[in-house]
């Protein structure tokens, strides 16, 4: 049967009580397979817009106005680490599955290799 996934997330909480909103939950995994459910909710999240990116294995959410970046299992469906970063994270996206591009509030790059988890290039890159 075909089956269609996708990822949504919220920048803050609710100014107003909602009860079909959870408090503490910003991301969440959908899927349509033929009638829409959520899949998995990811807490603890404010993530502006592009500042979300996901490979087959993680999410990767840049957190709003912060310098911190949370990584998520799609498969265990947890928060598997918090990366801090020198200067706050306004942009993300992957190329390919390895490498986490992520663009600071500065006009800077950071290159971050996913699989290992530790910075690719050895100083920040100025884009002006």
């Amino acid at each position: 049967m075909l089956s269609e996934t996708f990822i949504t997330s919220i920048r803050a909480q609710p100014k107003t009580a909602n009860t079909a909103i959870a408090k503490d939950v910003g991301i969440y995994l959908h899927e349509l397979d033929p009638a829409p459910k959520i899949k998995s909710s990811f807490k603890k999240s404010s993530t502006p817009v592009n500042a979300l990116a996901a490979n087959s294995t993680h999410i990767f959410a840049a957190q709003a106005d912060k310098a911190v970046v949370h990584v998520y299992s799609r498969e265990r469906g947890n928060q598997e680490a918090l990366i801090s970063f020198p200067e706050r994270i306004h942009c993300l996206t992957l190329v390919g599955d390895g490498i986490l591009v992520l663009g600071t509030a500065e006009g800077r790059l950071i290159l971050w290799e996913v699989g290992v988890f530790c910075c690719v290039c050895g100083a920040l890159i100025d884009l002006f």
